[in-house]
Order: C-alpha cells, then sequence, then structure tokens
C-alpha cells in the first residue's frame, strides 16, 4: 500500500497505521492461520492487524491501535483483496509473452521448484542468454505517478542495454534481465578484466543508478536487489527466490537502505532463522548496558567501522572525524560495553548484537 493510500486509511481509522513485513511463520507464531491470505487479521491489546498482500513466505501486513467493530475489519478486509485482485492486460505481444514467463516464474518459486527449467513453450527462452544479470525490482510508485509496463520498459532499456528483458512477478514487483553486455562496458574503461570483486563492485553501481532512475521518474518506495550473471533459462527461479530474500532481509535488517546484494547479507540470512525469543534472549544477555545502541551516534560509529573493514583511518574518513575522535568512540564503547571492537572476536559478537538489537527493537 503506498504512502496516499496509507495517510487515507489513517484518515478514516482516525489512528496510526504501521507497515510490517513478516514471514508466514512469525505471523502463525503470533496466531494467525496457517496458510495466511491477504484480508487475514489478528486481534491483540495493543490493537489489529490485517494483511495488505502476501508474496509467497512474506507478509505484508498493516498495523493499527484503532479499535474496529467486527464490521470495520470485514470492509476493511475486503478492500485489501479487492485491491490486490486488480486485473492487469497486455497492451503489447512482447509485454504478454513477459507476464506469461511472469506467471510461470511466481508458480514456480511459490511451490519450491528451485530447479525448474524454463520450459520450450514459453515465447521468450530464445531470449534468454547465459550469463544474463538479474535485477529485482520491488517497487510502489506515487499513486498518481505508477509506470505502464511500457512506460517502465522504455525508461530501463535507457538505463542498461537494449537486450534487456522486464518480466512482471507480482503486483509492484519486476525482474529485469540484461545481457553482461553491462559488464564488458565497465571492463572496456579498464585495461583489465574484471575481478570478482570488481564484478560485485560494478553490479552494485548499476543497481544504484537503476534506482535513481526508477525512483527519480516517478517517486515513491522502490528497492533493488541484484545477483551476478546467471543462465536464465535454467537458474531465473532459483535467483528470483534469493534476491526476494535479499531485499526482504535487507528491509529487515537494515532499514533505510534501498539497494540489497546478496553477498553482503550472508550473516543476516543465519540470524533470521533464529526464533525471536532466542534472539532477544541472547541480546539481553550479551549486552553490558541496555540502553547502548538506543544512542545514535553509536549506531553510526560501528555501522560505519563494520563497512570499511573495521578500519580505523578509512572509517574515520567516511564520518568525516578525526582518527583520535574514532579511538575515543570505539574505547567508549569497549568502557560501556566491555567489548573491543578492534579485537576480532569482539567485532564479530558486536556486529551480531548490533544486527539482532535492530530487528528487535523493532517488535
Amino acid at each position: 500500500m503506498n504512502k496516499t493510500r496509507l495517510q487515507q486509511l489513517e484518515q478514516l481509522l482516525d489512528a496510526p497505521v504501521l507497515p510490517r513485513v513478516m514471514t508466514a511463520a512469525e505471523w502463525e507464531r503470533e496466531g494467525g492461520k496457517r496458510n495466511p491470505e491477504v484480508g487475514d487479521t489478528l486481534v491483540n491489546p495493543e490493537g489489529v492487524r490485517i494483511i495488505a498482500r502476501v508474496n509467497g513466505s512474506e507478509i505484508h501486513v498493516l498495523e493499527t491501535a484503532a479499535k474496529l467493530t467486527p464490521l470495520e475489519e470485514r470492509l476493511l478486509s475486503y478492500v485489501l483483496q479487492n485491491n490486490n485482485a486488480k486485473p492487469q492486460t497486455a497492451s503489447t505481444d512482447l509485454e504478454r509473452q513477459a507476464r506469461r514467463l511472469g506467471e510461470w516464474i511466481q508458480q514456480s518459486v511459490t511451490a519450491g521448484e528451485w530447479r525448474a527449467e524454463v520450459p520450450d513453450r514459453m515465447e521468450l527462452r530464445n531470449r534468454l542468454f547465459d550469463g544474463m544479470v538479474p535485477f529485482l525490482l520491488s517497487c510502489e510508485q506515487v499513486e498518481d505517478k505508477e509506470p505502464t509496463y511500457t512506460e517502465l520498459e522504455k525508461t530501463i532499456r535507457t538505463f542498461i542495454s537494449d537486450e534487456t528483458l522486464l518480466i512482471p512477478l507480482r503486483e509492484h514487483e519486476w525482474l529485469v534481465l540484461s545481457t553482461d553486455r553491462v559488464l564488458t562496458e565497465a571492463e572496456a574503461e579498464s585495461d583489465e578484466v574484471l575481478g570478482h570483486e570488481e564484478t560485485k563492485e560494478v553490479l552494485a553501481s548499476l543497481a544504484e543508478g537503476l534506482h535513481q532512475l526508477v525512483t527519480g521518474e516517478w517517486g515513491g518506495e522502490c528497492h533493488i536487489a541484484v545477483g551476478e550473471p546467471i543462465v536464465p533459462s535454467e537458474n531465473v527461479v532459483r535467483i528470483v527466490g534469493t534476491l526476494r530474500e535479499t531485499i526482504f532481509l535487507g528491509r529487515k535488517f537494515h532499514v533505510g537502505m534501498q539497494v540489497h546484494l546478496p553477498w553482503l547479507v550472508h550473516l543476516e540470512r543465519l540470524l533470521s532463522g533464529i526464533p525471536e525469543l532466542v534472539r532477544s534472549r541472547f541480546v539481553e544477555e550479551m549486552m553490558g548496558r541496555p540502553d547502548l545502541f538506543t544512542d545514535s551516534e553509536t549506531i553510526t560509529t560501528l555501522d560505519a567501522f563494520f563497512s570499511m573493514d573495521c578500519n580505523v583511518s578509512e572509517t574515520a574518513k567516511k564520518l568525516y572525524i578525526h582518527r583520535n575522535t574514532l579511538l575515543y568512540r570505539l574505547d567508549k564503547i569497549k568502557h560501556e560495553a566491555g567489548l573491543d571492537v578492534r579485537s576480532f572476536n569482539d567485532a564479530v559478537l558486536v556486529r551480531i548484537l548490533l544486527l539482532l538489537y535492530k530487528v528487535t527493537k523493532r517488535k
């Protein structure tokens, strides 16, 4: 649900409405039914939770403290169900073919058929070349600026390549497949062949540029994940599942980040599988001071320190502070938490604690 509709709903209910992303397992643990659907509700002492969208195992929930009558719950459920059932029609042969392929991908992901190969009956199969670069866009534009398939495809082609394929998957979600020409063009700017790490840097830069292009053109909230080159006829289902999980983990552990990279969320993937109760207990037991991570300066410092591979000089440059100022902050963390992030073992532990704190504090 975009911001405009969210504001309208808040006005109708006369209470704040907060969007939240959950897993199906979390929904069930909190009392929801096993196979959640759009419109399902949970009532607790704090208010009501209602499902606005279901994307596989990912559930988009609206939370409000408003006390709804049974009739209001049913009406809201009806509106959300109709919003998700909005029909989509193809205006060109390419769009029709892309939507057909997207429906097959979605069905395969839902069924857990990660190794499924694109069947010969799909018209676009002969346009799936080895080594294509996958981007997953999850965007909710401002209501009056929602792009059509043709508009979005034309815009993306101006940025990446004429060989790019745009494949609609779900509402507000698209898979973009580009030939590896985008990488060879970057390689041409250098005298050396791109290595593995250099390729990742190029992919991250392309994702950043694509994000700026889409949000600059249509606004709204947009999240993008990019993967390394694949053989799409064999691996498209697996990569869609991987990139969806990457965006989910990025939104869960790194609020405010819009570009997500699979190779940077390995630890987050591991931590996400730990039950919430265990995560919360671990944070409480290990924290020297429960309020340590409530200080925005501490969080900013640690985020920068870890992003710069624990390099003091580079972190100081990134934060635009003197090296001694950074050392003072790190010593303060050591004194208050009993953990020295300049030590490998302590740095690993603080990194884990920081990630867990970020997700548990929003519960």
